[in-house]
């Protein structure tokens, strides 16, 4: 517990450097989309390729670990969809939904390494191949039904979109290189290595410039609700699915993260593009990123670790 406490300080230290930047004007707005796009494209892919392609995986639950955090993220959409039951119009419901089921995979990728060392790191690398579509899949298909948008989506570009995500492709060709041994080292492996280094940094500065406190105003029923989901039932889901999986030891304490982590600052554009309710969705994600300074710690202290 108290390596994850050391670790979570500086990292949420960095994300209110990032809140400060924009707020007080010393990085202009629209640059933060640069580095959105440079952290996205770029800088976070060769960090997954770096860590996947180098891991030593012999002896680590891979398999469990993965087959449990694919199954967390569909019982939270089947749980989520049951909540459609309630009086709420299509827009703020999609916002609902993508808050349950989309994470900040950035804030568990800055605690897994310098809490659980490489197998934490090499384990939580691993996390993006499975749950970055089906994360997507479910989101656009909620946000097809019941978003405000009169645009129907174009499913070819939406599956393109898929198929040539930069963290997918990462993902892919880490594990290729993995298997076949290959860029272990040598400059292809120095330059993914260095290009990694700079993903978290920037991605958790984005993060914080992307707070919207204002936001927290808009239906606090709703919002509490959401929060809720994200981070008390979301992680109750992953604890239990990775106990019947038989997941222990660190990637138990990574599963339960997953479902700790905080909203995914993505859901709020998907949601701009397809008709979501915006202003609900950026204050889910204002709101999770704040309080998930507790509720990993607490989540994992309740996991056993």
């Amino acid at each position: 517990m108290t390596a994850v406490a050391d670790a979570l300080i500086p990292i949420f230290g960095v994300i209110a450097l990032g809140w400060i930047m924009r707020r007080s004007g010393l990085v202009r707005t629209e640059l933060w989309l640069g580095v959105n796009r440079l952290s996205y494209q770029a800088l976070l892919p060769a960090l997954l390729f770096s860590t996947i392609s180098r891991a030593d995986y012999a002896g680590l639950p891979a398999g469990p670990f993965l087959i449990a955090v694919t199954l967390g993220f569909l019982v939270m959409g089947v749980v989520t969809l049951g909540f459609k039951l309630l009086p709420v119009d299509g827009p703020a419901y999609t916002s609902l939904f993508q808050g349950s089921v989309r994470w900040n995979g950035f804030v568990f990728l800055a605690v897994a390494g310098p809490a659980f060392g490489q197998e934490g790191e090499a384990l939580a690398a691993l996390v993006f191949a499975p749950t970055v579509p089906l994360v997507n899949i479910m989101s656009v298909a909620v946000l097809t039904i019941w978003g405000a948008s009169q645009v129907s989506p174009n499913i070819r570009r939406v599956g393109l979109r898929l198929v040539t995500n930069p963290l997918i492709i990462a993902c892919l060709a880490g594990a290729l290189a993995n298997a076949l041994g290959l860029f272990q080292s040598g400059p292809v492996a120095t330059t993914a290595e260095l290009a990694g280094r700079a993903a978290l940094p920037l991605i958790l500065l984005a993060i914080g410039a992307g707070l919207d406190f204002s936001a927290l105003k808009t239906r606090p029923g709703l919002l509490s609700l959401g929060i809720v989901l994200k981070l008390v039932v979301a992680p109750a889901v992953f604890l239990a699915l990775g106990l019947l999986m038989q997941v222990e030891g660190t990637a138990l304490a990574l599963l339960v993260m997953v479902g700790a982590t905080p909203g995914a600052a993505g859901a709020y554009v998907l949601a701009a593009e397809m008709g979501g309710d915006t202003r609900l969705m950026a204050g889910h994600v204002t709101a999770t990123t704040i309080l998930a300074f507790f509720a990993i710690p607490f989540w994992i202290w309740i996991a056993g670790l």
